[in-house]
């Protein structure tokens, strides 16, 4: 994480997804739905702060922290636009079909916010790490195949003539030893 381009587009990509796991843990809670105003703010504030946060290292207790407090301010966000109101089947205006208000307190609405923020804090703390394995898996495994796939020509090598002929070098070590040969000169006399 050396260049800047490469820190926003880590803060970012932590933006976005705090935020959908924010409104999907909202939402699923019996939470109103997030209006696309809060869900924008909501990503638009937590890119900035995301990217700002994004440094080599984030400890556990700090990363924890911001996480929680990005909760509630999830949760103020979508709860911000307030309860819709609908207009009943087939009746233009004349009566309104308005759904029961939701409590925010709820314990069901703080349990989703912590899960999320759990589900979070995981996913920042060993997402990464888990994502650049993955990559480096994937391009061993593409190598590998590639090798498989690509079959390796060999090229024919020239060949070379050894030169069978035995050509002496030191000619004096045969004449040396032809000097002595014959038979013993005490025979002959």
């Amino acid at each position: 994480m050396d260049s800047r381009w490469a820190r926003v587009a880590r803060g970012i990509t932590a933006a976005a997804f705090a935020t959908f796991v924010a409104a999907f843990s909202h939402t699923i809670s019996g939470g109103v739905g997030a209006s696309m105003f809060g869900i924008t703010a909501s990503f638009i504030i937590s890119a900035m702060v995301c990217t700002l946060l994004t440094i080599r290292t984030l400890s556990l207790w700090r990363l924890a922290t911001s996480v929680s407090v990005s909760q509630v301010l999830f949760h103020w966000l979508f709860s911000s636009a307030g309860t819709p109101v609908t207009v009943a089947h087939n009746m233009n205006a004349m009566s309104t079909d308005v759904p029961a208000a939701h409590l925010h307190g709820s314990p069901t609405m703080w349990a989703a916010h912590a899960v999320a923020a759990l589900v979070t804090v995981v996913a920042f703390r060993f997402g990464e790490q888990a994502f650049w394995g993955v990559i480096r898996t994937a391009r061993l495994l593409f190598s590998r195949l590639l090798v498989i796939a690509i079959p390796v020509l060999e090229v024919p090598r020239p060949v070379v003539r050894i030169d069978r002929r035995f050509v002496p070098r030191d000619l004096a070590l045969f004449l040396s030893s032809m000097r002595h040969r014959g038979p013993p000169l005490e025979l002959l006399a």
